[in-house]
């Protein structure tokens, strides 16, 4: 257990007033605040104490006390609750109070996590859940905190971590005993093995890019040529007046923003000003908005009239589109069938997925929120799926990167030291995600996002 210097301090709820306040003390100091406060020498363990809270000599409130001695606690320290009315200036003055106390501060935001985290109560991605369980903004998302704070994520990582052991095992051995051991049947399951990681870190990574969208939702941005039926779209998809639809090219000049929910997971819809060539400033100024929402977009919704040419479609995506969407899926809406006499449909091909659709008679709209449930959110229905963080991304992204080096390098040289050597960096990425390894400016960086009661 990790020894910290100070007990720490806080409010555990929101301010404001309320018919509960709750203040905790986390720290060696907790039996000297027991003294002070209460003016007790003992109090049992575990067990709700309805008690008077003294003000240095007077009583100022009562209320429940609980108090959790180290290491079976939250934080893996002494712990003290003071469970009192939720009055702020009373819940101030008793703070106040117990500061008096020497060795005793106000704890940081996320600092009782921290101190559990580094007392090995769990590891970083279940301190992670916590914060991922208090700002959750849908159901989904509730649900799959709690996998990830009941170690769901740890579980895959330590499938994963022990395969990495395994191949380092016979990789050192390899090279402590090569005489005895067929070069050309070692490289052989080593090879196996890296493709049975590959597989393995796919599926990862699919249910962490999944856990990213339940977490943060998803950003969808309407973009097209004016009059094209981006705001029809936007009023019809939120089913709120939202954008103003009118026949005059240029009408939306702002970007609008609208939250949704498609089972249960918060979905961003952004209107755009329509892209095209003119010399009104406010549209322009209206346009360079809309590049830039691109750029932050999961998802593109190019809306184009139902006549527009194969030809036309691709001098626009070459003229506006081309430096943005190499990294973000786009969905061509052919908007207005109804004047084309065309019928609605899923149209994939080899570049883009189109969806003919009417806004105006509300033809193929099933249409697309199915391909909206099936092919953005991706719906994973495992009990295990978890919420993921960018950083979780980027770790494995990278990781998968060293595998597929590591394999082209192995097989070109049939060097068993560079493989050695890109596992070992493997297994440091894999801890730097649960925490076995880590910065103080990674954990202060997570841990500062955490409110200051958690």
């Amino acid at each position: 257990m990790k020894k910290q210097k100070n007990t720490i301090i806080a409010r555990a709820t929101p301010p404001g007033q309320g018919s509960i306040g709750v203040i905790r003390i986390s720290g060696d100091k907790v039996i000297d605040v027991i003294k002070y406060v209460l003016k007790l020498t003992y109090i049992k363990p575990r067990y709700a104490h309805y008690l008077p809270f003294f003000y240095k000599e007077k009583i100022i409130d009562k209320g429940i006390v609980l108090w959790f001695p180290k290491p079976n606690s939250f934080t893996g320290e002494d712990i003290l609750e003071l469970q009192c009315h939720g009055n702020s200036i009373l819940l101030d003055l008793l703070i106040n109070n117990i500061l008096n106390i020497s060795g005793i501060r106000m704890a940081n935001p996320g600092e009782f996590s921290k101190r559990a985290f580094l007392n090995k109560k769990f590891d970083l991605t279940q301190a992670e859940a916590i914060a991922d369980i208090i700002s959750a903004n849908s159901k989904a998302a509730i649900f799959s905190a709690m996998n990830l704070m009941n170690g769901k994520l740890s579980l895959f990582l330590k499938k994963f971590t022990k395969i990495i052991i395994n191949l380092r095992v016979k990789i050192e051995s390899f090279l402590e005993f090569d005489y005895k051991i067929n070069f050309s049947t070692f490289c052989k399951k080593i090879l196996i093995t890296l493709e049975d990681l590959l597989k393995f870190l796919t599926n990862i990574i699919k249910y962490v890019k999944n856990g990213i969208r339940i977490r943060e939702g998803i950003k969808i941005t309407l973009i097209g040529p004016p009059n094209s039926g981006k705001s029809s779209l936007m009023n019809l998809i939120t089913n709120k007046n939202i954008s103003i639809v009118t026949n005059i090219p240029g009408t939306t000049r702002d970007i609008l923003h609208e939250n949704i929910y498609i089972d249960s997971v918060p979905i961003e819809i952004i209107d755009t000003a329509g892209i095209r060539n003119t010399n009104n400033q406010i549209e322009i100024l209206g346009i360079k908005k809309t590049l830039k929402e691109i750029k932050n977009s999961n998802y593109l919704f190019l809306v184009i009239e139902d006549k527009m040419s194969e030809h036309n479609l691709s001098k626009i995506i070459k003229k506006y589109l081309k430096n943005f969407i190499k990294n973000i899926p786009v969905l061509i809406i052919r908007n207005k069938i109804d004047l084309t006499n065309n019928i609605p449909e899923v149209i994939y091909n080899n570049t883009y997925t189109s969806i003919k659709i009417s806004i105006k008679k509300k033809m193929g709209i099933l249409n697309l929120i199915d391909f909206i449930k099936k092919k953005i959110l991706n719906k994973n229905t495992s009990e295990d799926q978890f919420t993921a963080r960018e950083r979780y991304l980027n770790i494995f992204n990278s990781i998968y990167k060293h595998l597929i080096e590591g394999k082209k390098n192995f097989l070109n040289t049939n060097s068993i030291e560079l493989l050695a050597e890109d596992i070992r960096l493997i297994q440091k990425k894999l801890d730097s995600i649960t925490g076995k390894f880590y910065s103080e400016d990674l954990l202060n960086s997570i841990f500062s996002q955490f409110c200051v009661g958690k």
